[in-house]
């Protein structure tokens, strides 16, 4: 018994199911997780080191050259980018896009890293190795209060964090801009020469002093008593009361007499966070794997209303940033696009089938796409802007099927034949060739799946999608599709009609194509040619900004300088943006790019000359109006910062659209190279920033130390860093410990003799053992001097790269441009040997997005053609339709021009989507062409086959077109390439099915069509 059989005749079984399936797929929409975009593996881990004092040289030299040879050893690592800075290393580490599974990697970094360690130079901190890059904290809490301490901030904020911890599908709460605490033993060099106090003494006594130290345990009758000796500080007072013998005397002191005891914050701090110009600290939130982040948002929002109740006047919690308002707003406008698309569908069957036949294909929608939703939790997907989107692109598609099966059964319940035999021998005779359909559709969009990248990674989903929605389509095809045309179709008697003036018209056209085969064949060729220099011309994105009502800023201050001079010049920055009608908030990290509250960030290191904004505004429109008015502004009043003033990104991370790496040994000859490739770049229009990541020179001061005079007063190279660092920037000995908190202790020199450049050969240096003391300048000279600021490496060379960003043109432009001006800069006498040049940003990570999918094309290839052969059992046929895919290169050019879209990745994705629909008409329409060839003689059978798939054909084109209507005009720049793609693509393939396709089969056939006289009841006689 066929399937459609046993479902029409077990009807309530049948029903049943289909109730199952729709409640299946209505409960999992309203469960199944939320999500703006979709995840993707962060392959990045960072390996920090310290070494206080040393230069970058010495740091590129001692430290990051024997971890770069470590970690090289590692096969997955591609590739490493290291910054060697005064007194820090940072090594990126970047694993290749084809592995999935970090954990074994970072396991085995983790010990290459460990291991190379007892190579590098006493003195160093570290090297500490971050993995953890792979959350996201998409709401950022401020937690803000005019008149209060970050110390009651921060008690605040941990309360805040542990309510927010206890509530479901949350993750990580992380705290930032706190301030941490010390306790500032201040002395003054005068006071400590006049009494002979060498500061070794003051560190001594604080740390021998507060230690705990076992006292042992004594055995008391039957009972060990632990003994434990005190005298650790438990007061600030403590610490004052703290006595020592001035040495070569009997005179005994306390620290409170000589030095100033005070509780402050770290200075200078380590970052500053800041919310509407107020100082604030932020709780960043990541949500647990599975949750759904519109339910959490809703649940933390109204936690945090509760939570503000709770808090004293004066202190106010507001969102920095809220992933889930961008969340809700993009699943709504998707889905709206997928009612609007469902709703043009309708009406297309409508006008082309009636009420009834509109009905059953109509009900073939919701069914496929509610089975298709209740299937993605078991694939791990949710819903977010991919998976939507593949709903709307597969919506077309799926409706073929049932397009095709109820057209059948309608005709042969017009040529008499009885209800159940026209269901079930429709289902018998269209199952395999539509089921070839479907797979061949599938398998276009295999290389998404088999995609070893972050692209594929992000757009899996699609893959997915379109296969559970296709394959529930055919399913459904094969059974509910049946059971409703079986109660809901009504026979026809009269035959359908071709004799009308549409049917004329393509005849004639047709017979026209056919009999001037050579002609036809020989335009299209032209055609399509002159389609692909076309599509050649068109300018190329990786992915089109997000569309979101915020923007954010890169802020940097030149290198070297204070993070509290950087905190002041982004204040002015955001008075002038506070002051515009289209803020609605700005957000700053000073010192750290922050949290990873958006996927696509890279979040910067800490430096204290750069600074995070975010931006929120009043709209999208807003954004757009504001963003140039801030470039500007830091133009004009900002000229010694360089700010990247940006939309976030789409898709994996990029950077700059522009980068020139250049490579090689001498760092002299990468600046004056830099400077030729900069030139370049400023006399191309639309770049409007140039900037490079080694950054201009930065001041040191050289202690020349006369070691023979220092040995005469007995004082040692180590002595004077010690001295040095002591009173310039503090000394920790020991931590004051304050319930669960340890607090440092600091010992530095009071404020007013922080002498400046200028003074500092008068400060006083000390032997740490014998207490002598004498002036700097008496053992040293100090030389002021200039140092690249940062040094960067990329797989083991010195690398500089300039970087761009642009206005008003695409990086595929800006690149065609500039790269044959740099080419010959490279072949002229002026480069020197040995250095290269290798071009990033948006065409590197272009060319690697494309490069993958495209590695899986010849696995599709092959699945399509075995498919196909396997159909048809013949290589002609399978020919046929593989000659039927290139002109679709015609409308994809010609649209892309027409409505100025740019060539993307997402449209690279249409274009296969396209592929797989071309494939699907031409398999129908051979389909139909072998039925007829046991009919009538060939040339009838060409034309009788060509007339009858006419409708079906435009009917499903038109249903896919206009259902693509709706993203191409409201999907945004995200989606609007990809929708045209299709559109246009379509629209021209149609015609490929309907033209080209019976031009080819007879030419293929060798069936000639000169001298044929068209007989219009050769249509009678298949009925």
């Amino acid at each position: 018994m066929s399937v459609a059989r046993w479902c029409i005749k077990n009807n309530r079984t049948f029903l049943v199911a289909v109730a199952c399936i729709v409640f299946m797929g209505v409960s999992t929409y309203l469960n199944i997780s939320r999500k703006e975009n979709p995840e993707f593996t962060i392959r990045d881990a960072v390996v920090v080191t310290y070494f206080p004092g040393a230069t970058p040289y010495k740091m590129e030299s001692l430290v990051t050259e024997e971890l770069e040879k470590a970690i090289r050893t590692i096969p997955e690592v591609e590739h490493v980018l290291s910054e060697s800075m005064n007194g820090i290393s940072i090594l990126r580490v970047k694993v290749y896009e084809k592995y999935r599974d970090m954990k074994p990697i970072w396991d085995r970094l983790r010990n290459e890293v460990d291991d190379a360690a007892p190579n590098l130079p006493e003195g160093v901190i570290g090297p500490y190795v971050n993995d953890q890059f792979g959350d996201v904290y998409g709401i950022v809490i401020s937690l803000r209060g005019d008149g209060y301490y970050y110390r009651e901030l921060k008690e605040y904020a941990e309360d805040i964090r542990d309510r927010l911890l206890a509530m479901r599908d949350v993750g990580k709460v992380k705290i930032h801009g706190e301030q941490e605490e010390a306790v500032y033993v201040e002395f003054s060099d005068a006071k400590l020469a006049e009494l002979g106090v060498n500061p070794k003494v003051i560190l001594d006594v604080l740390s021998s002093q507060n230690a705990i130290t076992p006292g042992g345990n004594a055995l008391v009758g039957p009972e060990r008593i632990v003994i434990e000796p005190t005298g650790e500080f438990n007061s600030l007072e403590d610490i004052a009361r703290t006595t020592f013998v001035i040495p070569g005397t009997a005179r005994n002191v306390s620290l409170g007499d000589i030095a100033t005891i005070r509780r402050g914050y770290e200075d200078p701090p380590a970052t500053m966070t800041r919310f509407n110009g107020e100082h604030c600290l932020m709780l960043a939130m990541s949500m647990s794997t599975g949750g759904n982040i519109v339910e959490l948002g809703e649940r933390v929002s109204a936690k945090l209303s509760e939570i503000q109740a709770d808090l004293p006047v004066g202190l106010d919690l507001d969102f920095v940033t809220y992933q889930p308002k961008f969340v809700q707003r993009a699943i709504d406008e998707f889905m709206v696009n997928l009612l609007e698309a469902f709703a043009f569908v309708i009406v297309v069957m409508l006008l082309f089938a009636g009420l009834r036949t509109a009905i059953v294909a109509g009900m073939l929608v919701p069914m496929a796409v509610l089975m298709s939703i209740a299937l993605m939790p078991f694939f791990d997907v949710v819903l977010q802007r991919v998976s939507i989107a593949s709903l709307i692109i597969a919506l077309g598609m799926l409706v073929d099927n049932g397009v095709v099966v109820s057209e059948s059964i309608l005709v042969r319940l017009a040529s008499g034949q009885e209800r159940l035999k026209a269901v079930t021998e429709s289902v018998k005779s269209l199952r395999i060739p539509l089921l070839a359909a479907s797979l061949t559709t599938i398998f276009a969009f295999l290389p998404i799946a088999t995609a070893q990248s972050m692209v594929g990674e992000y757009c899996l989903s699609m893959f997915i999608v379109i296969t559970l929605t296709l394959l529930s389509s055919w399913a459904l095809s094969m059974t509910f599709v049946p059971f409703c045309c079986y109660h809901l179709l009504k026979p026809k008697l009269q035959r359908q009609s071709f004799d009308n003036v549409f049917y004329r018209l393509y005849r004639w056209m047709l017979l026209t194509g056919l009999k001037l085969r050579t002609l036809s064949i020989g335009g299209a060729i032209v055609l399509l040619v002159i389609s692909a220099w076309g599509f050649t011309k068109l300018p190329q994105i990786f992915f089109p900004p997000n569309e979101r009502d915020m923007f954010v800023i890169d802020f940097w201050q030149p290198y070297g300088t204070d993070i509290e001079t950087t905190s002041a010049r982004v204040v002015d920055l955001e008075n002038w943006l506070l002051n515009q009608d289209e803020t609605a908030s700005v957000g700053s990290i000073v010192g750290s790019g922050g949290p990873r509250w958006y996927l696509a960030l890279s979040p910067e290191q800490d430096n204290p000359n750069y600074a995070f904004i975010i931006v929120n505004t009043d709209s999208i429109e807003g954004a757009e109006a504001l963003l140039p008015r801030v470039r500007g502004e830091l133009s004009n009043n900002f000229p010694d910062t360089r700010a990247d003033v940006k939309m976030l990104e789409n898709g994996p991370p990029v950077g700059a659209p522009i980068q020139v790496r250049l490579s090689g040994p001498d760092m002299a000859t990468l600046y004056e190279l830099r400077d030729q490739v900069a030139a370049i770049l400023e006399e191309t229009p639309g770049v409007y920033d140039i900037w490079d990541d080694w950054g201009e020179w930065t001041k040191k001061l050289q202690v020349q130390v006369q070691q023979e005079k220092a040995k005469r007063v007995g004082i040692s190279t180590q002595d004077i860093g010690f001295s040095l660092s002591s009173i310039v920037n503090g000394y920790s000995p020991t931590e004051y410990r304050e319930g669960t908190e340890s607090i440092p202790i600091v010992l530095r020199l009071q404020k007013s003799e922080r002498v400046g450049l200028g003074r500092i050969e008068d400060t006083s240096v000390y032997n740490v053992h014998s207490y002598a003391r004498v002036p700097l300048a008496q053992v040293a000279h100090t030389l002021l001097q200039w140092q690249p600021s940062d040094i960067r490496r990329r797989d083991h060379q010195r690398t500089m790269t300039v970087k761009a960003t642009l206005t008003g043109r695409f990086a595929s432009d800006v690149l065609a441009e500039i790269q044959p001006r740099i080419r010959a800069l490279q072949d002229s006498d002026q480069w020197p040997r040995g250095y290269d040049v290798e071009y990033g940003g948006e065409q590197e990570e272009t060319a690697k997005a494309q490069a993958s999918i495209y590695s899986g094309l010849p696995l599709a290839m092959a699945l399509i053609l075995l498919t196909l052969v396997a159909q048809f059992n013949s290589v002609r046929r399978t020919l046929i339709v593989l000659l039927s895919i290139p002109p679709m290169i015609v409308g994809v050019s010609f649209g892309l021009h027409i409505s100025d879209a740019p060539f993307g990745f997402m449209a690279m994705l249409g274009m296969i989507s396209l592929m797989g629909i071309i494939i699907n008409n031409a398999i129908i329409f051979l389909d139909q062409l072998d039925i007829e060839s046991r009919r009538h003689e060939p040339q009838d059978a060409i034309v009788v086959a060509a007339q009858r798939r006419l409708r079906p054909i435009l009917m499903t084109a038109c249903t896919t077109i206009i259902g693509l209507i709706p993203l191409s005009l409201q999907g945004g720049e995200m989606w609007r390439p990809m929708a045209n793609t299709l559109i246009f693509g379509l629209a021209f393939a149609t015609f490929v099915t309907l033209g080209i396709a019976p031009i080819l089969y007879s030419v293929l056939f060798g069936t000639s069509f000169k001298g044929y006289q068209y007989d219009p009841k050769v249509l009678e006689d298949g009925d």
